[in-house]
């Protein structure tokens, strides 16, 4: 069964609660106008159109469904700018300004998703159905609660050299459905630690619901997702046991299999295959602008990114992942895209949020640096990437040459979806792979400030100071 949230609900008082449909679930809900928060989720379908609803929040343009994957990528050095609006141009060049409108733009969309999931946990432990499986109801909402926390803190949040290091900066950590005026109130940042705490502690509680499994509903998060969103957050801070603990479950389960490598487009060509843990849906009546935002003109597009050359330079000869990370298609031989978006007149390419090739790679950075080093398994882990792609095993053979290995394979193996600026800042590498200019320090100045973007002005100044800025905007 394949899953649409398509908005079908409006709730006024401050974007409290906007619920969705889905048409190929049971699920007749007329539209109205407005209602209160409050009375709207009282059942299990209710709980289930409210669920949609934060599904439909991954959806906007300003979060999954273009900006947020695009600017890692844009940020760092997979993806040039080649269009006309100035707030990608500040993103590409690494000028980003607190009044940024795509800055402000994300933080909006990514809160008012984390308001949609809260509305819904505030509200499942309260409803009387005994049809409704309060456990499993929470766990979905707490993983995409905990994913949107992350993904916050990935582009606000942690140090200039990384994440989990001390003094690491956070967000706001707002756990309770903003319904009225008041519940507007500016909330002063958390620590890193404690946001990051939350998130653990979202997909922990998720986990341990027996009856919170993977679903037969495509489009929608299992157990399986959380623990692979787990194994994620836990490389992120290091904790590269539970890195390890995580991705060689999932692996080892035989859920999910690698795409053959002569049909590696496949991936996105078909659309929730098994190597994907999860993709957000699109659909031609639910759709994006991701290939549009590629594409050239000439081939029904804008035109405002394109493959950069040096990530097209960075394959190796005969790798078969460059004819879909840097290829003509929809573009020129001078200005390259990617076979992973191309549904230009549809806009209803998937965005996948989690692959099976990553789970491998985290466990071989996870094997590489642990405290006990298992470099024989980790170079193991890069070579299955690598023999997927058509090229010769590494024979990297100390732990900082296997961390070089695995960064290049992130770098190709997940262009254009999202991981290069992350990977980048946790490793602490921006300034020596971007440049100095851009994330060091050059003489007097030093740049390494934007590491971390700004927090929308807007919310600084209307919180009169409440919300503090990042160090040097």
């Amino acid at each position: 069964m394949k899953l649409n949230y398509k908005l079908v609900l409006t709730v006024v008082s401050l974007g409290a609660l906007l619920t969705a449909s889905c048409q190929k679930e049971t699920l007749d809900q007329a539209p109205q106008a407005s209602l209160s928060a409050a009375g709207a989720i009282k059942d299990a379908a209710t709980v289930n159109a409210a669920t949609l609803g934060i599904y439909s929040g991954f959806q906007s343009g300003n979060y999954w469904g273009l900006r947020y994957f695009v600017f890692s990528d844009l940020y760092a050095d997979n993806i040039n700018h080649t269009g006309t609006f100035p707030s990608f141009s500040a993103i590409w060049n690494v000028a980003i300004l607190p009044d940024n409108t795509e800055v402000s733009a994300m933080w909006n969309s990514m809160y008012s998703t984390i308001n949609r999931a809260n509305t819904v946990i505030a509200a499942v432990p309260t409803i009387a159905d005994p049809t409704l499986d309060k456990d499993k109801a929470l766990a979905e909402a707490r993983v995409l609660r905990a994913n949107v926390y992350f993904d916050l803190i990935r582009y606000w949040g942690g140090s200039n050299t990384g994440f989990n290091q001390v003094g690491g900066v956070g967000v706001p950590l707002i756990l309770t459905p903003t319904l009225t005026e008041a519940d507007a109130s500016p909330k002063a940042r958390a620590t890193e630690a404690a946001v990051m705490g939350q998130v653990i502690a979202d997909l922990d509680f998720a986990i341990g619901v027996s009856t919170f499994g993977n679903t037969n509903t495509t489009g929608r998060v299992g157990k399986n997702y959380a623990k692979a969103l787990r194994a994620r957050v836990a490389l992120y801070m290091a904790d590269y046991a539970t890195a390890l603990s995580y991705s060689n479950e999932l692996i080892a389960s035989g859920t999910y299999t690698l795409t053959p490598g002569a049909t590696y487009k496949d991936i996105w060509a078909n659309k929730n295959t098994k190597e994907s843990l999860w993709e957000v849906q699109f659909e031609p009546t639910n759709s994006n602008s991701i290939a549009f935002f590629y594409y050239t003109t000439a081939n029904g597009g804008r035109n405002e990114i394109a493959t950069s050359s040096g990530l097209n330079t960075a394959h190796e000869a005969g790798d078969l992942r460059q004819a879909i990370n840097a290829t003509a298609t929809g573009g020129t031989a001078s200005n390259l895209k990617t076979l992973k978006y191309t549904r230009a007149a549809t806009g209803d390419d998937n965005v996948v949020m989690f692959r099976l090739s990553e789970l491998y790679l985290i466990r071989a950075e996870a094997r590489a640096m642990g405290t006990a080093p298992d470099l024989v398994n980790a170079l193991a882990d890069v070579n299955v990437i690598r023999t997927r792609a058509g090229l010769a095993a590494s024979a990297a053979a100390t732990a900082p040459d296997l961390l070089t290995a695995i960064l290049k394979e992130r770098r190709i193996e997940l262009a254009h979806e999202g991981h290069r600026f992350f990977d980048l800042k946790r490793t602490n590498k921006l300034a020596s792979t971007v440049g100095a200019a851009y994330f060091g320090t050059v003489g007097a100045i030093n740049n390494s400030f934007k590491a971390l973007w700004p927090i929308p002005q807007r919310e600084v100044l209307t919180s009169g100071g409440i919300i503090a800025q990042n160090t040097g905007y």
